[in-house]
């Protein structure tokens, strides 16, 4: 339950720093303004996602991960790159001093933390001296942090490209016994999700240099301690795969800036997302497609973890060249048949116009009656048939159960992002509890047939309802996760996989309820009233 609840913390902390974050940002002048021919925006955003992202990564791990002097070390370097990135969100600092952060924190998980390559593939199984492997590591770490840094160029593309690289290194973890590197990977995700949520097109905060740079230099050590231990049957290269888009990305962008004289460090839109965006791509499509190509990478890795190094450079160079191939098509294509976008006001229909038909009120009111009587009797019910419970849980239910009465006195803004918040947290409890509860494995085709069910209600309202309920790069993102998870070989995987799927329906469901009607006092808050009761219960008095 522990690994759980570092996800869940570092997801929740990230999502309720946002607000209050965002409306200090313009004060504090930490802003991103749309004066760069660059950008892709036209008004002012708030940069300062990356301060959620780190606190929210950094408190459950602080909390419950056991400190080595690689994670103590990892911490101090974290906040060095913290001052360091909000200190450029605010003035813009000069890419040298920007990469003397870098190369600080680099130095001090490699000397303090004995963070090290210590071999190179090719090169055999000897360990290079310290001479060689200190610039070597600070080197890679710097490269990785830049590369994650430059690839922060749409909504949701470096922290999708993060989530994806971190869950990969997860389970790398989790499969070569590495605990402590492996729950970091889940505070980072978790905290990553969080931002995520505001940051999917359109935004409404950035991570700004100080979130992705904490999420390229994370994932590079994170790297460097799955594959560079002794006992690790990992092979040296697999990073390259697990990290290989946004290397790729910036390799590409500095040679061509370099052929062309100009500094490598130059800006420009020459980066593989603009020119997705030249091509006639949307800002959604874009990084849809290079999440796509991510998770191929991922794919990937996972299938070569064990084969040899000339392998994975193979693999990794075909890939490369297949990228750069198809974009360069897609270009020609684009300059060739001079794709448009919709002409000026060509867009949808106007309100009086009639459609070619009308779903009628009951394909649109009937699952919306079903779904609010369907989820506050699962979290009920659900919170009602587990076995024991532990007083940590009855002691969160017990807290969650004070914001849950107060809301219906708070303003609407305010009481729907309790809500959601609280919601959320008692969804995924209460779908983990079932889920590890030995004596309902007899039931477990109903239960999976019961969460079909609130799917198939869902997916009937999304399609039939009025209300714009758009399908987002995230969405796909979060689905892509849960089919991908409960998949994995290992027993863990498939039980966390099961909870992931679960959880994320009820979500769905969640998110259809409260913007079609969030009552007061409605069958929803009711239902979470009474499941928080009984596991407070259970967990303070029925121990």
């Amino acid at each position: 339950m522990q690994v759980v609840y570092v996800l869940l913390l570092a997801l929740f902390i990230s999502m309720v720093l946002v607000p209050p974050l965002s409306r200090l940002a313009g004060p504090l002048g930490l802003t991103d303004k749309p004066d760069d021919g660059r950008k892709i925006h036209t008004t002012r955003i708030p940069r300062v996602g990356g301060i959620a992202i780190v606190a929210g990564s950094v408190t459950p791990i602080l909390l419950w991960v056991p400190m080595g002097p690689d994670l103590r070390a990892f911490m101090m370097a974290v906040g060095v790159l913290f001052v360091f990135g909000v200190l450029d969100d605010r003035f813009n600092l000069d890419y040298r001093l920007k990469l003397l952060g870098q190369a600080l924190a680099a130095l001090i998980v490699t000397l303090g933390g004995g963070i090290l390559i210590q071999t190179i593939p090719f090169l055999g199984d000897n360990s290079l001296s310290a001479l060689f492997a200190v610039p070597l590591t600070v080197f890679v770490l710097v490269g990785l942090t830049n590369a994650v840094n430059l690839s922060d160029g749409l909504d949701g593309l470096a922290g999708g490209i993060s989530l994806l690289a971190l869950g990969g290194l997860s389970v790398l973890a989790w499969q070569g016994g590495n605990h402590p590197a492996f729950m970091v990977a889940l505070a980072m995700m978790g905290a990553t999700f969080g931002f995520l949520r505001f940051n999917t097109n359109p935004a409404q905060i950035f991570m700004g240099d100080t979130g992705s740079q904490f999420l390229g230099f994370g994932a590079g050590v994170l790297a460097i301690m799955v594959t560079q231990r002794e006992d690790s049957a990992v092979g040296r290269l697999v990073p390259l795969l697990i990290l290989g888009l946004p290397v790729l990305d910036t390799l590409t962008v500095m040679v061509r800036r370099i052929v062309e004289g100009r500094s490598p460090f130059a800006a420009d839109r020459s980066h593989l997302h603009h020119r997705l965006l030249n091509a006639g791509l949307s800002q959604p499509q874009a990084v849809t497609l290079i999440y796509a190509a991510q998770s191929l990478l991922i794919l990937l890795a996972w299938l070569l973890r064990y084969s040899a190094d000339a392998v994975v450079l193979g693999v990794y160079l075909l890939f490369a060249a297949a990228v750069l191939f198809g974009l360069c098509r897609l270009v020609r294509y684009r300059q060739g048949h001079a794709w448009r976008h919709p002409a000026a006001g060509s867009g949808p229909p106007a309100l009086d116009s009639e459609p070619l038909w009308r779903p009628s009120q009951l394909l649109r009111g009937t699952p919306f009656v079903l779904l609010s009587l369907a989820v506050p009797a699962t979290l009920f019910l659900g919170a009602l048939v587990v076995g024991s419970v532990s007083r940590d849980i009855g002691s969160l239910a017990g807290i969650l159960l004070v914001p849950v009465l107060l809301a219906p006195w708070l303003k609407p803004r305010l009481r729907s992002y309790l809500d959601r918040l609280t919601l959320y947290v008692v969804a995924v409890v209460v779908v983990y509890l079932v889920t590890g509860t030995p004596g309902l494995a007899e039931w477990s085709h109903a239960i999976l047939a019961l969460f079909a069910a609130i799917g198939v209600l869902t997916a009937i309202w999304v399609r039939f309802a009025w209300i714009n309920f758009q399908v987002t790069s995230l969405d796909l993102l979060i689905l892509l996760i849960a089919l991908v998870v409960p998949s994995l070989a290992d027993p863990w995987f498939k039980q966390l996989g099961m909870v992931a799927v679960q959880s994320i329906i009820l979500f769905y469901a969640i998110e259809v309820l409260m913007a079609e009607r969030n009552d007061a006092w409605g069958p929803l808050r009711l239902g979470v009233i009474a499941a928080l009761v009984v596991l407070t219960c259970k967990g303070l008095w029925c121990v």
